[in-house]
């Protein structure tokens, strides 16, 4: 059969003598095709897989049947089946598919061939695209099959060719193995005539072709006749050539050949050692060789990997009673490991002869700048690696395998904790399960769960393994060349879910990659499963995808928005912080970016909108989530004066906030916040020393150490100023120390808060009630630059009720005065039944001591409706837990015999009902005691309801040097909001004595109006989730009974897993995942800004999808 001579089909060229240029791998193939092949069948193994696909394109025009098999053990019995059917057949494979082909291999020789069968198996010297190194010769001795090692590809040819006759004449398949600088080498070629393939048919002879026992002993006897024969065929067919006549020698085996022959002719070492080429290794030319042996003094033994020939030289020379000296990797002169390059050759040609070889002169070499191997621009298994880290966390156990997947190995993906060969990504994962109890990763692609990954799954299956199974199906071959896969549309899109339910798993999902949300969730999901989940991520290679549609695709343009970009949302309010960015915090953003979907951030989030402090709450959430506690403690030390106090105390606006208040229960702010505090207060080594200006000598007096005026204080020495506290107690702390209970707010706790403020060197007076022994015109005069007023509000409201004068009228007492007596530990007369009238946290803490003291019944009676009480939601729950009766919407009209008389609110016909009590609390509110202001010096203006008037973003009276905040100012009456008005007004007066600009170097809480929240995760989105985590408190029957607190905090694996929860719903100025998380080529950073090469841009939009800035957008499709 003729074929047409075209440019395009060089090989097809069908005239004897053509010179043609051509790869190692395409010389194969064209000696094959000399040879009259009619079967070629392969799997894909870089540095062989172009033997397979040259077939492939060419197999129509010359009538050869072409396969590209599931593995190579299957490539091998094709080929092995239609060797018995007639037909000339080769497999190709490169030297690790040799061993899956391992079973078939050792018994095909004894059955033997029919038609000539050659088994290609490229070794990869220098494991340049292989996990190991292995020298596939050894097989020869051990399983009877001859072996060719070419060292050129006119060798390939030409042996190739042979391989066909010989192993038709021995009836033993022949082991074709060349190595990478062969396959992967063009060179001259010369060529032969075609053969037409030609098919016998296969002929029936049980006897011969089943080996049971007895079939397979007789079968061994004549083996070794047929390798002898293969070993005179192979002696006589020129592939053992010698040149020159010289007493010294080198023998170079297969590449290293071509290297020497080289070397040779560039330093004219003809006339000073002979050069001995040897390409048929086993069995070897031992009568030519013994005679070459025994006419030289040395020889040096030139291969690649294993001794393998210099063993047998040596052997032969002992056999023979030669004293020819043999040098080679035995005496140190070569090593195993690697290529034998040209420089290690000179070097041991020099030290064995004694020849100084003069150094080859290399052209200069252009800088090449040292790159990784990387996933292509738009890869579907980067999208799958960086799904899998969102969903699973950072101690998540990953088992990878062979493929373009093995790049998961590494920052930033490092998604291969281990790998060892095709198919084990799941056996690994299995096995170390079932050792250590935990719940594994195992990732396979589609063309390697064909291959070797079913049966690893159905064991799995088997056994139950508490296991996650991802099979990445890109559609194709992509590593070694974009073979086909058998999922792939157009080979009958073989479904890899239905495969995995046929064989077992009750958890199967297939997604799409490039749907990071959807991936996400399906991650989630077999996080929380149990046994074997399987989850198929399908998504064509977009490189494959392109060389199939062919240029003129229209593709998805992003760009980058760089006003977005790294924007902080609170930079705004001139809040942004100075965290390092890392990518623990980045993934959990990229969480938050799933859980939410595309385009869903906001500048600022809900919950830090609504923070008096102004924290950056997402940043200590995602720091915890990632394990990351120094750096959120730095979101929380640099910002919250009282941070021991505030994670107790707090109202916690921000939880109200929470876009998943109503989904699943907001985020436990708070305890996260308290865990942080506490995880730092147990290490002191961990301490973050805010920022601190040098003392400028100025100096400021603050009136009150409540919590206005100690955070008014603290901001001010981190200003630089001179700071005295003075306080009509004897302790620093006012309600901190003196109003809230020690089972909500333990001593110790303020006392840590109170040592980091008088730490930083403020002076406290106490005993000094202004008015008595100070006033504000004193301070100045004493030469204060300014004072701060933060006396709160120490007068009680009182409630005028008819009946005091009953005798069984039950006493009064004030809530301000109960629980000042109770923190001072002076006696308290508690009453049996207590009335508590108030709704707000007074009330609550009030009520909560008296059940404490002793109290058998407790009532809070309050005019509020229960959903409008002011007091914290958690403190009422806890008060109805202690066994607390709460009444809303019920007034107090007077008191009664053993009681209060109360109408409930809005009754008109005055019904009353009476609530029985012999002592009554009042905690309807406190007012400031403003008499101990001097009016007459320091005129300042007030409200009409009594308070001092100020601007309240700066805390400024009416006075240019006198500044007021807290409860006396009015406003709420929080603990943080308290604080916030000590900072707000400590700016201003920085702002005041020194400037704007300085005193903006430390910006204050800001006051915002509340923002629009973004979208929460939909119920659909169930994998996004999760019920909120509570810290544990003591049981309510024993906590009554003494002042420990209540509240425990939670561990740290409960800590990160509400951590996870956060969302992360605010843009951030700190976040790179794009390039540290994704690290997708066509994503680049230049002098500090991202942009994106259109030109690798694929389009997948998996990047916008991680972007918490909205920053990545498509623009147009181009």
């Amino acid at each position: 059969m003729k074929s047409t001579t075209t440019p395009a089909q060089p090989l097809l060229i069908d005239r004897a003598g053509h010179a043609g240029h051509l790869l190692g791998n395409e010389a194969i193939v064209r000696g094959a095709l000399e040879a009259g092949v009619a079967f070629a069948a392969g799997y894909p193994g870089t540095p062989a897989s172009e033997i397979n696909d040259t077939f492939a394109r060419i197999a129509p025009q010359r009538g050869v049947v072409v396969e590209y098999s599931v593995n190579e053990k299957l490539a091998l019995e094709m080929a092995f089946a239609a060797s018995l059917a007639g037909a000339r057949s080769i497999c190709s494979m490169k030297h690790l598919g040799l061993l899956v082909a391992g079973d078939p291999l050792s018994t095909i020789p004894y059955i033997g061939v029919e038609a000539g069968m050659v088994i290609v198996s490229a070794a990869d010297p220098g494991c340049k695209t292989s996990p190991n190194e292995q020298d596939q010769r050894h097989l020869g001795p051990m399983l009877h099959l001859p072996i060719l090692d070419p060292s050129t590809p006119h060798q390939a040819l030409t042996m190739t060719r042979f391989a066909f006759e010989l192993s038709e004449e021995t009836r033993l398949p022949v082991l074709l193995r060349p190595t990478t600088r062969v396959c992967h080498t063009r060179g001259a070629v010369t060529f032969g005539s075609l053969r037409a393939p030609n098919v016998r048919g296969f002929v029936r002879d049980p006897q011969r072709y089943v080996p049971v026992p007895h079939n397979a002993q007789e079968m061994r006897v004549g083996l070794q006749e047929r390798i002898g024969r293969a070993g005179e065929l192979m002696a006589g067919a020129g592939f053992f050539d010698c040149t020159g006549s010289s007493t010294e020698a080198i023998l170079a085996v297969g590449a290293p050949a071509a290297t020497c022959a080289d070397l040779f002719g560039h330093h004219d070492l003809g006339d000073r050692i002979a050069l001995w080429t040897l390409g048929a290794v086993y069995p070897l030319p031992e009568a030519q060789l013994a005679r070459r042996l025994d006419a030289v003094d040395k020889v040096l033994v030139v291969e690649e990997l294993s001794p393998f020939i210099e063993d047998r030289v040596r052997n032969l020379c002992a056999v023979h009673g030669l004293r020819t000296e043999i040098l080679g990797q035995r005496t140190g002169h070569l090593t195993e490991i690697g290529e034998q390059t040209p420089e290690r050759l000179e070097a041991a040609i020099g030290r064995a002869f004694e020849v100084e070889l003069t150094p080859r002169d290399q052209p200069a070499q252009a800088p090449v700048q040292s790159r990784p191997p990387t996933l292509c621009s738009g890869c579907p298994h980067r999208a799958t690696f960086l799904a899998a880290r969102t969903a699973f966390g950072e101690e998540q156990l990953y088992f990878n395998d062979i493929g373009c997947y093995t790049l998961g190995y590494g920052p930033p993906l490092d998604t291969a904790d281990a790998l060892v060969c095709m198919g084990a990504g799941f056996s690994l994962a299995a096995g170390v399960s079932r050792m250590t109890g935990q719940r594994t990763v195992g990732f396979l692609g589609d063309s390697t769960f064909f291959h070797a990954g079913m049966p690893a799954l159905l064991n799995a299956i088997k056994e139950d393994v508490n296991m996650v199974a991802v099979v990445l199906d890109n559609q194709t071959t992509a590593m070694t060349g974009f073979q086909a896969s058998p999922s792939l549309p157009r080979n009958g899109s073989a479904s890899i879910a239905a495969i995995a339910r046929a064989l077992g798993a009750s958890h199967v999902e297939a997604v799409d990659s490039y749907d990071l949300p959807e991936t996400v969730a399906a991650f989630r999901r077999a996080r929380e499963a149990r046994g074997v989940s399987v989850i198929v991520v399908e998504r064509a290679c977009p490189v494959d995808e392109a060389r199939q549609q062919g240029p003129g695709t229209t593709l998805p343009l992003f760009e980058i928005d760089h006003d977005r970009c790294r924007a902080c949302g609170r930079e705004s309010l001139d809040l942004r912080c100075t965290q390092c960015v890392t990518t623990g915090f980045e993934r959990q953003l990229a969480r938050g970016c799933a859980a939410r979907g595309a385009n869903s951030s906001t500048p600022l989030a809900p919950c830090s909108t609504e923070c008096p402090l102004s924290l950056c709450i997402q940043g200590y959430a995602g720091h915890i989530a990632a394990g990351e506690y120094v750096e959120a403690w730095g979101h929380i030390a640099d910002r919250c004066a009282l941070p021991e106090s505030v994670c107790r105390v707090c109202h916690q606006p921000c939880e109200a906030a929470c876009v998943r208040q109503g989904v699943d229960g907001s985020v436990a702010i708070n305890e996260l916040k308290r865990f942080v505090v506490e995880w730092a207060a147990e290490r002191p080594d961990t301490t973050i020393e805010p920022e601190r200006e040098p003392a400028h000598g100025l100096k400021v007096a603050v009136a009150g150490a409540g919590p206005a005026g100690l955070a008014a204080a603290r901001d001010l020495a981190l200003r630089g100023y001179d700071v005295t506290l003075y306080d009509a107690a004897e302790r620093p702390g006012g309600l901190l120390t003196h109003g809230i209970p020690a089972y909500r707010l333990p001593p110790e706790a303020v006392q840590r808060d109170l040592a980091q403020i008088l730490g930083l060197g403020v002076a406290f007076v106490g005993n000094t009630r202004l008015g008595r022994d100070v006033t504000v015109a004193g301070l100045l005069e004493q030469g204060f630059d300014a004072v701060f007023l933060a006396l709160g509000a120490a007068r009680a409201a009182t409630l005028d009720l008819a009946g005091a004068d009953l005798p069984d009228s039950p006493a009064q007492v004030s809530a301000l005065e109960y629980l000042a007596s109770v923190a001072r530990g002076s006696a308290v007369d508690t009453g049996r039944r207590v009335v508590v009238i108030g709704g707000g946290n007074a009330a609550i803490d009030t009520a909560r001591t008296g059940r404490r003291l002793g109290a058998e019944q407790v009532t809070i009676a309050c005019i509020e409706a229960d959903d409008e009480m002011p007091a914290i939601r958690s403190e009422i729950a806890a008060a109805k837990q202690e066994g607390i009766a709460v009444r809303t919407g019920v007034r107090p009209v007077r008191l009664g015999s053993k009681g209060v008389c109360c109408v409930a609110v809005g009754d008109a016909g005055g019904g009353e009902f009476l609530l029985d009590a012999d002592q009554i609390v009042l905690a309807i509110g406190q007012q400031p005691d403003l008499d101990c202001l001097e009016p007459k010096s320091i005129a300042l203006t007030q409200t009409d309801d009594g308070h001092i008037r100020i601007d309240p973003a700066t805390g400024a009276t009416s006075h240019p040097l006198v500044f007021a905040g807290g409860d006396l100012t009015g406003g709420e009456r929080t603990v943080t909001g308290a604080i916030a008005a000590g900072q707000r007004a400590a700016w201003g007066i920085d702002r005041s004595l020194r400037g704007a600009e300085t005193a903006n170097r430390r910006p204050p809480p800001a006051r915002v109006a509340p923002l629009a929240h973004p979208p929460a995760p939909s119920p659909a989105d169930a994998a996004f989730q999760s019920a909120r985590v509570e810290a544990h408190e003591l049981p309510p029957d024993t906590r009554v009974s003494d002042f420990r607190e209540v509240a425990g905090r939670l561990s740290e694996a409960e800590a990160r897993a509400e951590a996870t929860r956060c969302l992360l719903c605010g843009a951030c100025g700190n976040c790179r995942a794009c390039i540290d998380l994704f690290a997708c080529p066509a994503l680049v950073e230049v002098d500090g800004q991202v942009d994106i090469n259109a030109d690798l841009c694929t389009g997948c939009a998996v990047c916008a999808q991680i972007c918490p800035n909205d920053a990545i957008r498509m623009v147009a499709r181009v």
